[in-house]
């Protein structure tokens, strides 16, 4: 090969990265992994409850609030049967106190993703992809632990677009905005 075609492929390869790192970086950062006491577990079901506020604009720019005050939640823990970052897919769903609309977080590996069923449609950011190690920008989460129950706080610092499934016809997206907070209280076996 020679020496222009070699600079030529690096910056080829350069400039794609950085294309791509400056679309991914809108809104992904570099992930951490999660201190869950659920975390090393392959397989189980937990319930729980689910406290908390989400603060939504749909496409038209109308703001919702989604309530949730004691409401119905669980852990559905899914083997990965390739264990290839993890052993298992982490998804805690739960629903608003009319139980209208459902909420999903979901962690494997270091990545997570947000979802919420809204007005029929589901909408959602998924960093959970090939890599496994980008969580969700604007998004923070932490873990408290009491011997019957862990607490998964989750806050949203920044705008958030979540976007509607890929086989809909008419693609659509909601925002969930700051100060939106969900707290997950998860029961642990005894």
């Amino acid at each position: 090969m020679t020496q222009s075609r070699i600079l030529l492929t690096s910056l080829l390869v350069f400039v794609s990265l950085q294309c791509f790192g400056q679309q991914y970086s809108e809104y992904a950062i570099d992930g951490n992994g999660f201190e869950s006491v659920f975390q090393d577990l392959e397989s189980g079901n937990f319930s729980g409850t689910v406290n908390g506020v989400l603060i939504i604009n749909d496409s038209d720019g109308i703001e919702s609030l989604l309530d949730f005050q004691g409401s119905y939640a669980k852990l559905k823990i899914e083997k990965d049967e390739d264990e290839v970052y993890d052993l298992s897919y982490k998804k805690y769903i739960g629903k608003t106190t009319s139980g209208k609309t459902k909420i999903e977080y979901q962690t494997y590996g270091s990545a997570n993703s947000f979802g919420i069923e809204f007005k029929g449609e589901f909408y959602e950011l998924s960093l959970i992809d090939g890599a496994c190690d980008l969580i969700i920008n604007g998004l923070e989460y932490s873990y408290k632990s009491e011997k019957s129950a862990e607490y998964l706080i989750i806050q949203v610092t920044k705008e958030i677009e979540l976007k509607n499934n890929h086989k809909s016809k008419v693609r659509k997206s909601i925002k969930v905005m700051p100060n939106s907070t969900l707290i997950f209280a998860i029961e642990r076996n005894k």
